[in-house]
């Protein structure tokens, strides 16, 4: 098994320092440039998640130079340069061409028109030859996601079409409970199982995770129901079974509690004791998180949105986590930050390192 994953999603790395040939980054104000990867490493990281699009934005929906470090071959050359600093790399499959998140699952230009039938075949063959691509390379991702925070499903219809032609959930009726659309649990049970199916045949040892916006909506659901959603999935599933469950957890993106009782991302951590003792032998671990460095914070409001402010989040978090799940199943944490300009980056827009930067110990 792996040990815990402190590490960071910094995908748009290669635009930043072009490809390493000319780093913006710094350890300190004064201090001299170093590669974004081996910094990490010296703070105590040991971990890389990147995403990868089909063909990014084949359907005209985003510039494709802007976007081409999520592309195949820019992905590859990405997971050199992390083998190169000694992290674990994870492979974020979107099956998309653009984002996928609980909003936006939209299928590849090339696999809009597939039937369910040739769509499982073709992401399975999609996802072994992907994943065989690393391995050939000697660069096998330590784990691969398959999808990208897919709470309501992946690979949905087009507009106008009918539910079956994809993998969205609650088509008619709900995510879980009582009036569950198990119809539509099958379908996306077969298309993760096709996914992890060619996961498994191109890297044996490669870990599977499955990834959720769960984490956020813990009050909402209870971590009752997070773990049905689960549980649903495993039921729909013949592969051999994934080995991580993810979560992310945004302090800015919380659900309230039903009583309307504002959510704490903390909380939302110690209610994974729970969903430890239900799946006893899958590591747990936040996929994505992040708090502001500047800007506003938000509510609670219980760390400032400061380099400090952030620090002691991701301690507080760390802290959490270790409390809440046994030590085999604690699975660690990914920071996520679109591009140095962000208020929640872990670096200052002239590109120093924030305290945050991780000091896992």
């Amino acid at each position: 098994k792996l040990p815990a994953w402190c590490g960071v999603d910094m995908s748009e790395l290669a635009t930043a320092d072009a490809d390493g040939a000319d780093s913006p980054f710094r350890d300190s104000p004064h201090g001299a440039k170093v590669d974004a990867l081996r910094l990490l490493k010296s703070r105590g990281g040991n971990a890389f998640r990147m995403r990868l699009w089909n063909s990014p934005c084949a359907a005209g929906q985003c510039n494709a130079s802007r976007f081409a470090h999520a592309n195949l071959t820019n992905v590859l050359r990405m997971a050199r340069r992390v083998a190169e600093a000694n992290l674990s790399f994870i492979l974020d499959l979107h099956y998309s061409d653009w984002w996928a998140d609980p909003l936006h699952q939209a299928k590849p230009l090339a696999w809009q028109e597939l039937p369910l039938p040739v769509l499982k075949r073709t992401l399975r063959a999609y996802t072994r030859r992907t994943v065989a691509a690393f391995v050939a390379q000697g660069t096998p991702p330590a784990a691969v996601q398959v999808g990208n925070e897919i709470t309501f499903g992946m690979l949905w219809e087009r507009p106008g079409e009918a539910c079956a032609r994809g993998g969205r959930l609650a088509c008619a009726g709900d995510l879980f409970g009582s009036k569950v659309d198990l119809a539509a649990w099958r379908r996306l049970g077969a298309l993760v199982d096709a996914g992890m199916r060619g996961v498994r045949e191109a890297c044996p040892r490669c870990e599977i995770a499955i990834h959720t916006s769960l984490g956020n909506r813990i009050a909402e659901f209870s971590s009752v129901g997070i773990g049905d959603w689960y549980e649903l999935l495993l039921n729909h599933t013949t592969s051999p079974s994934f080995d991580r469950i993810g979560l992310s957890l945004y302090p800015a993106y919380l659900a309230p509690h039903p009583s309307s009782r504002p959510a704490s991302a903390l909380e939302n951590i110690d209610a994974l004791a729970s969903l430890a003792r239900r799946f006893p032998g899958k590591r747990v671990y936040i996929a994505e998180t992040a708090y502001p460095q500047r800007g506003t914070a938000p509510p609670p409001h219980r760390f400032a949105a400061s380099p400090l402010g952030q620090y002691e989040y991701l301690r507080a978090v760390l802290s959490r986590l270790a409390q809440a799940l046994p030590e085999a199943q604690r699975g660690g944490v990914l920071w996520w930050e679109r591009n140095e300009s962000c208020d929640d980056a872990l670096f200052s827009p002239s590109g120093v390192a924030s305290p945050a930067l991780f000091s896992p110990s």
